[in-house]
């Protein structure tokens, strides 16, 4: 669940980037500073997985970045989203000037964007997400659900579909050759 802090017109970047560690995300929606609390180890841990299989697909192909929840994106409509999960295509990077060191957020909605819901998450608030992602660039969202163990695979706002833990999340034109098991993002830990 989702608090607002403050209301303001304009947040920049500096001011976001200085805010403290007080064990919230911030993000900016329509002016207002939007704070949610951190997550369960549940959530942690999927995160960790896939930001580690997209991370090895994209370095091993050279294709782009991909970025955690930490990374600040602003919308075309000025709001500051930051998915759980990130991946930029190398082509976008080098038209945005980006580089590795670059200390800024990114222009835009990442290509593909992931989120990995909490208990709290309304789908009013997912649907805003997913407008936000999609009118600022993106190519494609996997909307991760760990309480159903499923996935809603969403290529705009109205082409979407739920696959469940039999199916694979699959990185299309983005990531060629990416596919991973969606019910491994859910399995209990084999400590052998």
């Amino acid at each position: 669940m989702s608090t607002v802090a403050e209301a303001r017109q304009v947040w920049t970047e500096a001011e976001l980037q200085a805010l403290p560690e007080d064990g919230f995300m911030h993000e900016v929606v329509n002016g207002e500073l939007v704070m949610s609390p951190k997550n369960d180890p549940f959530h942690g841990d999927i995160c960790t997985q896939l930001t580690s299989a997209l991370l090895a697909s994209a370095r091993k192909q050279r294709l782009g970045a991909v970025w955690d929840s930490s990374t600040g994106f602003w919308m075309k409509n000025r709001n500051c989203r930051a998915p759980g999960i990130s991946f930029i295509s190398k082509e976008r990077l080098q038209a945005a000037g980006f580089k590795r060191s670059t200390r800024r957020f990114f222009p835009g909605a990442p290509d593909l964007a992931v989120e990995i819901l909490s208990p709290n998450n309304t789908r009013r608030e997912i649907d805003e997400r997913l407008k936000d992602f999609f009118e600022s660039g993106a190519k494609l969202a996997w909307i991760i659900d760990p309480s159903a163990q499923r996935v809603e695979i969403c290529h705009s706002l109205t082409q979407r579909k739920l696959v469940g833990s039999g199916g694979f999340l699959e990185g299309e034109d983005l990531l060629p050759g990416f596919r991973f098991p969606i019910a491994d993002l859910f399995k209990e830990w084999e400590w052998e």
